[in-house]
């Protein structure tokens, strides 16, 4: 549970080793950091937030930082602790604990068990703060660490006062240390942690052993430092590059004033050139005369004036074209007029040519019978003549009046085209008329009644000449004298139209060099202000710029101050990532064996070949944790990609147990670690760490909110360190916000409450604890025979689905017993005889109906026999007694 503040600080121990040949800047630059670690640990890489917060801290302190390792705590050397066990632990105002509360932590294994939000937690946190000096969860949620100690209820927080027995036995302060006691802590939440990265990509799983091992917190505070802080330096001349373009640009201006001469004398032929490119012997000042100006104007006015002056639009109709055009309508309709009356001559036929074509029409409807009087074609009775044949014949003959039919509508579309054509010719007209506003006259008001599409012969009133004009009509003549004046105005618009092109081409031309002109006027004006500029720059430079030129000699101080900055906090950071890279090293050192070993020993009851037969733990933050399985040692693979969860867990707690193995620490923490673990494999853990030899000498300390569980410790635990137990029981407070606590709790072990029942003369309740017993010892009895290959047995059921009565259970392991004549153990005598003196007693005695059956509440029984009752709870403390462990 060590915070990043107490990894970081050993982090610049590390620098201070002899072996290292790091600068002194960056040992300082580590030793400061330390000292201000907590507004450090505040900011994070986003925005350059970190790295500006440490330019402002080196640049004001990194000289008078002292180049000296911090003082610490030494570690302690393996079997050099400073106590062999922990004694007593007061806490309160603490968290939870609203008053002082004692812990008597004399036993080896201490129990605490209870409801969530009872107070264990707080326990373990007043553990951690007492032995490492400070509280990982806190610095997790970032509070700061005496809020979040302080009891809400009371607002007071007193460190816990936690005491130990030293080697020789004496009582003395435990003084808190994290490099040393680190890694006697076992939390839940760092299991849960590592199974959970099992399921990240790759390459986030250099988290692994850091958030294993409690370092998640230093690993995500080196991750913060940006990867440089160039940004916040003052590395480049900045100013003094600005002030040497400036000055560059004061030799240009320089260079602009001396060369005024030249650039005039330039500027003179490039204007001569231009009036000699507009005619030959012109001067500049000719051309600007030529072009003029709004005050002065000139030839080009003189054009624009003239072109001003638009000329009519050429209307194009003359007499001749009305005369052909009204001659050609009234030709169209002689036309039409005389093919007319050929076939009014023609009339008749008109009418037989309607009738064949009606006769002819209906002979696909009648068919072989006359359509008029229905008789038939053919027969007995048929017609004098087919009409059909008649009809046909008849409009043969009457062709010549089909084609003067054809003429007849030929000559009618002429016509109507013809009074198009000249309605269309009208219109320029009307126009004329309203362009000289002549809107009065009859010719005006003959052509604004006249519709767009006029229907008849519109114009017989005024072609060929009427006899007498109607009144308001205009005549031909009228019309025609119009038409000529409309002529006469085309003609002077053409020949003033011929006599604009040559003013438009000296326009266009005038206008082209006006531009040329302008152009050069500009680069003229441009060249003498230029100059003024330049003078005025050349005048001012020293008074103008010297804000910059001094924020250049002080730029030039900077860098030389930042420079060395740079190459330390490279430097710095370098080393602080490699050793943030080495720590899986350093913590993983021959851990191999040990983790393997204590992994198997939880997983005792998976099959042989699924077992490990080698375990290769990473040495670098990116490396895997590799496996072997019994079943093809040859095969090496992640174990994060083959195990599974339960399994990864069971990894995780054998890493940290193996961890804490190997530096022999005298105690061990469980932090409800044991609630991370599936229930398959907590039976695994309990034997390994509260039956094997693996721990026998390690005081163990263990929270969890299983009853369940902590009773069964108690029943498993090895006869000769029962008497070491402690169990606590924590409970929610009635109301005055402190955990009620009962440390006197009866033990669960089913042997030890017989006894006291025994001893109680209370033999009822003595029987039924010893029956509880007899099953728990005659099930690991089979077990024990089972890992001997000896575990057939063959019971009486007494149906589906029912198990063996304890008795059957008992005569099954005493036959199998003395059938194995091959098996020999030290223990087959003494549980022969055990289950002898069990099974010697009669079958119908009360004592057995109450181990078979159980105890009930019965009026009228008889008292049990208090020798029987003696000898069942002696023998089955010696059966106790014997080492039942599988395998042993």
């Amino acid at each position: 549970m060590a915070s990043a503040r107490q990894d970081f600080e050993r982090f610049v121990r590390w620098l201070y080793q002899p072996n290292k040949q790091v600068p002194i800047d960056v040992r300082r630059l580590a030793t400061l950091a330390l000292a201000n670690f907590d507004g450090l640990a505040g900011t994070s890489r986003q925005r350059n937030q970190r790295s500006i917060y440490l330019v402002g801290l080196i640049r004001r302190e990194l000289v008078h930082t002292a180049d000296a390792a911090p003082a610490v705590a030494a570690d302690a050397d393996a079997g050099a602790w400073p106590w062999a066990r922990l004694r007593h632990l007061t806490l309160g105002p603490f968290r939870g604990f609203r008053a002082p509360e004692p812990f008597d932590l004399t036993k080896q294994v201490i129990l605490f068990y209870g409801p969530n939000g009872s107070g264990k937690t707080s326990l373990c946190e007043g553990l951690e703060y007492a032995l490492l000096g400070d509280v990982e969860e806190a610095g997790i949620k970032r509070i700061a660490a005496r809020t979040y100690l302080t009891n809400v209820h009371d607002r007071r927080f007193d460190a816990p006062i936690l005491k130990a027995t030293d080697h020789h036995g004496r009582e003395v302060d435990v003084v808190a240390n994290p490099d040393t006691y680190r890694f006697c802590f076992i939390e839940k939440n760092r299991i849960d942690a590592f199974s959970r990265i099992a399921a990240r990509p790759n390459a986030q799983r250099a988290e692994l052993i850091a958030t294993l091992f409690g370092m998640d917190q230093f690993n995500e505070f080196v991750s913060h430092f940006n990867e440089s802080i160039d940004g916040q330096l003052t590395l480049l001349g900045e100013r003094q590059a600005t002030l040497t373009l400036r000055r560059n640009a004061l030799a240009a201006d320089r260079a602009t004033v001396d060369g005024e001469p030249a650039s005039e004398q330039v500027l003179a032929e490039e204007e001569a050139s231009l009036a000699q490119a507009y005619a030959a012997g012109t001067t500049y000042e000719a051309l600007k005369q030529l072009i003029g100006t709004a005050e002065a104007p000139g030839h080009l006015q003189e054009l624009e004036a003239i072109l001003e002056e638009v000329p009519p639009n050429v209307v194009g109709v003359t007499r001749q074209g009305f005369l052909d055009a009204f001659e050609k309508a009234y030709q169209c309709g002689e036309e039409l007029d005389a093919i007319v009356a050929t076939l009014q001559a023609k009339s008749d036929q008109v009418s037989f040519k309607a009738l064949y074509d009606s006769v002819l029409a209906l002979q696909e409807v009648v068919g072989e019978r006359c359509p008029a009087c229905d008789t038939p074609m053919n027969g007995t009775i048929h017609v004098a003549t087919n009409p059909y044949e008649k009809a046909t014949e008849g409009l043969r003959q009457l062709e010549e009046l089909g084609l003067l039919q054809e003429q007849q509508r030929t000559a009618q579309a002429r016509l109507e085209q013809a009074s198009r054509e000249l309605r269309q010719m009208l219109g320029p007209v009307a126009t004329f008329i309203g362009a000289q506003n002549e809107e009065g006259t009859p010719i005006s008001w003959y052509l604004l009644q006249l519709p767009d599409e006029p229907t008849g012969r519109w114009w017989s009133d005024i072609y060929p000449q009427a006899p007498e004009v109607q009144a308001g009509m205009p005549s031909l003549e009228q019309i025609l004298t119009l038409v000529d004046r409309i002529a006469v105005q085309d003609d002077a618009s053409q020949r003033a139209q011929q006599d604009r092109q040559p003013h438009i081409a000296e326009r266009r031309r005038l206008s082209e060099f006006q531009l040329r002109v302008q152009a050069q006027d500009l680069k003229r004006q441009q060249l003498q202000e230029s100059i003024v500029v330049a003078n005025n720059r050349i005048k001012a430079f020293d008074e103008t710029n010297a804000g910059l030129i001094a924020q250049a000699d002080q730029e030039k101080c900077d860098i030389e101050r930042d420079t060395p900055f740079k190459a330390t906090y490279d430097r710095f950071l370098e080393e602080l990532r490699s050793y943030r890279d080495q720590l899986p090293s350093q913590l993983m050192a021959g851990l191999n064996e040990a983790a393997m070993d204590i992994y198997n020993a939880f997983n005792r009851n998976d099959r042989d070949e699924d077992k490990l037969s080698a375990l290769h733990l990473p040495l670098g933050g990116d490396g895997k944790i590799e496996i072997c399985f019994r079943g093809n040692p040859g095969a090496r693979v992640d174990a994060l990609h083959v195990l599974s969860e339960g399994h990864i867990r069971c990894l995780g707690l054998a890493i940290l147990m193996a961890k804490a193995k190997s530096i022999e620490c005298p105690i061990i923490v469980f932090d409800d670690a044991i609630n991370a673990i599936d229930h398959d494999h907590r039976g695994g853990i309990r034997e390994t760490v509260f039956e094997s030899e693996h721990f026998a000498q390690t005081q163990l300390i263990v929270t969890c909110h299983s009853n369940e569980f902590i009773k069964d410790i108690q029943q498993h635990l090895p006869a000769q360190r029962r008497n070491g137990c402690q169990v606590y029981l924590f409970r929610h407070h009635d109301g005055n916000y402190q955990p009620r606590v009962t440390g006197n709790t009866p033990s669960a072990n089913y042997i030890v409450k017989a006894r006291a029942a025994r001893e109680a003369l209370n033999d009822r309740e003595a029987l039924a604890a010893s029956r509880q017993a007899l099953e728990m010892l005659s099930e690991k009895v089979w077990r024990w025979l089972g890992s001997h290959n000896q575990g057939v047995l063959n019971l009486m059921l007494a149906g589906v689905g029912a198990g063996p009565a304890l008795r059957n259970l008992c005569e099954a392991l005493v036959k199998k017993l003395r059938e194995a004549q091959t098996f020999d153990h030290a223990n087959k005598v003494p549980l022969l005889a055990a289950y002898g003196r069990i099974l010697g007693i009669p079958v119908n005695n009360l004592v057995w109906t109450y181990l078979n059956k159980g105890t009930h509440e019965e009026a009228g029984r008889d008292d049990f026999d208090g020798e029987l009752v003696e000898s069942v709870v002696q023998t089955l403390e010696d059966l106790d007694r014997l080492d039942l462990r599988p395998e042993r």
